[in-house]
């Protein structure tokens, strides 16, 4: 008896004890991963244009989007580059202005009406936004037609809008929107990056 009392170790697991625990707590780590995996929601297409990766052209409808250009003016807005001769003063800003023309085609089978699609509110990548300002449209070209008529296969139309934007914001992106001709349609948006 006094044989077996001194191989026996008091106060110690044995090592096959000590496997089988940490084999057990591995095996619920791994069943608490996978579960939450599970139940974790993937993302839906139906989430809206936010979800999407911005891109320099977009289709909502019938109407394709695209950036023509994107240019930043500076903080000042000369009279001398106005297209406007009633305007008496340049236009200053402690930011910046940033101009950004799309174009927009119908490329579906029936006209797209008036006021149905719009170049809309630009944003940063902090999700800053910034609209479009009146005091700017002087130096708008004359050939920007905003909302006008779409024929379709017509050459596609031009839209320019001036923001007042924040010296700090990159990532700029610029949201559209086009409804369908049917009165009671809601608008679709889309996001178009700018590249800077």
């Amino acid at each position: 008896m006094k044989k077996i009392f001194k191989n026996k170790t008091t106060g110690r697991i044995p090592n096959f004890v000590l496997f089988i625990i940490i084999g057990i707590v591995i095996i619920i780590l791994i069943v608490m991963i996978i579960s939450f995996v599970k139940k974790s929601p993937a993302p839906t297409s139906e989430e809206g244009p936010k979800s999407e990766e911005p891109t320099d052209e977009a289709v909502i409808g019938d109407v394709k989007f695209k950036l023509k250009e994107a240019s930043d003016l500076g903080n000042i807005l000369r009279v001398s580059e106005s297209k406007n001769n009633q305007v008496q003063k340049d236009i200053v800003s402690t930011e910046r202005f940033v101009k950004v023309t799309i174009t927009a085609e119908n490329v579906g089978k029936e006209s797209v009406y008036l006021g149905t699609w719009d170049l809309k509110d630009l944003f940063d990548k902090e999700e800053r936004r910034f609209i479009f300002s009146q005091q700017t449209s002087p130096w708008i070209p004359e050939d920007s037609r905003c909302g006008d008529t779409l024929k379709p296969g017509f050459t596609p139309t031009s839209c320019t809008k001036i923001y007042e934007v924040a010296n700090i914001s990159s990532g700029l992106k610029v949201k559209v929107s086009a409804r369908s001709t049917k009165p009671s349609a809601p608008s679709e948006e889309a996001f178009i990056k700018l590249g800077f």
